[in-house]
């Protein structure tokens, strides 16, 4: 091995020795002296760089190959990567980068053109993406990008233009990706300002206004595609400030306001001039209260936006809530809610829009009785059927109306209830009474032989609601009842010697059906709040008798007066007062 190292030394140092100009020296890597670090060319007069230059990567791969002259780089120049693609090439003159520079990244795709001229960046400058496409392009003056540059998309179109001065941009322009320009301004110390002017794709000027320091200043104007004035007014540091107008597509008159830093009292207009809403404008969206107005000047909704949606109530001339919903953008969103005079709710629908440029929501749409009209409206949610009780509406009320109060014809029932409502619709009640006759006296006060009575019953009741009204909701329904009563007077044990005082008692089972009438009156029909429900109605039913006491004809008379028929017929009266419950569903 040691025997070809010297023959390569030995050839290495020949020739040029032979010619009395170089002395080549072979430098090692590593210790072993097994892999080249680099091979430098000196001279034999005064062992200054002269020839060829080659260092390498510890992996054996070619890392700068290059050439000096009287211990000047000089001539081609390649630089690598470690996987041994070119990672720039180029020429030196007198130690310094000159002419055409190519660059690479590892995959060996071209990056960059630069050209240099006394080492420093003189000349065009090309850049190009990974598919070694033209991205951007111009010129550089001692390391300073001057002139006009440009940039291009992936597709090779002109993307927009820079006229540049001492690294500085003066004048920006952008262009669509038809090749149409849509920006255009001034720039000092590369921040937008003075002019600037930016275009529809129809090339049609959309605004035109002033800069400082990429901030809006002074008078703005912006235009429609059809040419016509969309707006006009003043920023004052970048936001909206003093008289602004806004005008429709056909240059009328749409809206004005007065701003202070971006936040605007607002007025819209009809295409007569007439006032159709007014309220607060921030950012370029509607905020706070608005409100809206007929031709005549009469409010009609009101509406309370945040974050862009408004929360609307439309109202009948009368003032009465008339629709509820969502507006975003000036459209009605989600689902709407329809009320008559009487504040009963109607129906519900969902607005539906045309993709068309063009948007309209569709107008309110009232109750029918009409089947074929519900069939051409198919986003009305609420379709009636001729028995409207057993029909659910949608986003109806539904509630619990806990209540405490006074039954039958003496009032001498104390009752305890829960009703299930269904808002003017059905309810479904169990009311348990606790019932007494006397109802303020003492059993053991009472006459010997005179009967008293004492028990408990249980009812359970379906409602019919008509609508509700200012004065209330009348309603009928039905009923079943069953109740367990006893029957007693205070006696004597005459059997026994002294008498002594005894309870004699008869016990009553019962169960009946009952209709009845009521009127129910609640703080809100569609919500939480006092409740007033008063009743009354007629049962028929069948009753069971049992002694409660050894067989006695003597007792038995004393019963007699007060037994009923097995078949029996009552009447009932009723207070009950309640609360209602917030919705349930």
């Amino acid at each position: 091995m040691k025997k070809y190292y010297s023959l390569l030394i030995f050839f290495l140092l020949w020739i040029p020795a032979s010619q009395g100009q170089l002395l080549l020296q072979t430098n090692f890597f590593d210790k072993q002296n097994q892999k080249i670090e680099s091979v430098i060319s000196l001279s034999l007069i005064d062992s200054t760089l002269q020839g060829p230059y080659l260092t390498y990567y510890p992996n054996g791969n070619k890392k700068i190959q290059g050439y000096y002259h009287l211990n000047k780089a000089d001539s081609l120049w390649t630089f690598y990567h470690n996987n041994d693609y070119i990672k720039s090439v180029g020429y030196f003159l007198n130690n310094k980068q000159y002419g055409l520079w190519k660059y690479y990244n590892n995959l060996g795709i071209k990056q960059r053109e630069i050209t240099f001229k006394d080492g420093r960046k003189n000349g065009i400058y090309n850049e190009y993406d990974n598919e070694e496409n033209l991205k951007l392009s111009g010129e550089l003056l001692d390391d300073k990008k001057i002139g006009l540059w440009k940039e291009y998309n992936k597709n090779g179109i002109l993307k927009n233009t820079k006229l540049i001065q001492n690294d500085t941009t003066i004048l920006h322009r952008s262009f669509d990706p038809n090749g149409n320009v849509n920006l255009q301004g001034t720039k000092i110390n590369n921040k937008r300002s003075g002019k600037w002017t930016s275009f529809h794709e129809n090339g049609q000027v959309a605004s035109e206004g002033f800069y400082k320091e990429n901030i809006k200043e002074g008078s703005w104007t912006y235009w429609n595609e059809n040419g016509t004035k969309n707006s006009e007014g003043n920023y004052t540091l970048g936001k909206r400030q003093g008289y602004w107008f806004f005008f429709d597509k056909n240059g009328k008159l749409k809206s004005s306001g007065d701003f202070s830093n971006d936040l605007g009292d607002m007025k819209t207009f009809d295409t007569a001039g007439n006032i159709q809403s007014k309220g607060t404008l921030s950012k370029g969206e509607k905020f706070g209260n608005w409100i809206y107005f007929n031709p005549d000047g009469k409010i009609i909704g009101k509406a309370v936006f945040e974050n862009g949606l408004g929360s609307y109530q439309g109202f009948y001339l009368d003032g009465t809530l008339r629709t509820f919903g969502t507006i975003e953008n000036e459209k009605k969103i989600g689902e709407w809610m329809i009320y008559d005079k009487k504040g009963n709710l109607e129906g519900k629908y969902t607005p539906v829009y045309e993709h068309s440029s063009n948007i309209k929501p569709q107008t309110d749409q009232r109750q029918s009785s009409n089947v074929n009209s519900f069939k051409q409206s198919p986003d009305f949610l609420y379709k009636p059927n001729l028995n409207r009780y057993f029909n659910k509406r949608n986003y109806e009320y539904k509630g619990l109306i806990p209540s405490l109060g006074l039954r039958n014809p003496l009032l001498n029932q104390i009752s305890v209830g829960l009703e299930l409502y269904c808002q003017e619709r059905l309810g479904h009640e169990i009311i348990y009474s606790y019932y007494r006759d006397p109802i303020f006296k003492k059993f053991t006060d009472i006459n010997d032989y005179q009967p008293y009575e004492y028990g408990h019953n249980i009812t359970v009741k379906q409602k019919f609601y008509q609508r509700d009204s200012d004065l209330g909701m009348p309603y009928f329904g039905h009923q079943i009842l069953l109740s367990l009563h006893k029957h007693e007077f205070n006696g004597l044990d005459q059997t026994k010697l002294p008498f002594q005082a005894l309870v004699i008692q008869c016990e009553e089972l019962s169960i009946g059906y009952g209709v009845y009438i009521g009127y129910k009156w609640m703080k809100k029909s569609d919500g939480k709040g006092f409740v007033l429900d008063a009743f009354t109605g007629i049962n028929v039913g069948m009753s069971k008798w049992t002694p409660l006491y050894e067989e006695n004809a003597l007792y038995d008379a004393y019963f007699r007066d007060i037994k009923m028929d097995v078949s029996l017929l009552s009447f009932n009266l009723g207070i009950m007062i309640g609360l209602s419950t917030k919705n349930i569903k």
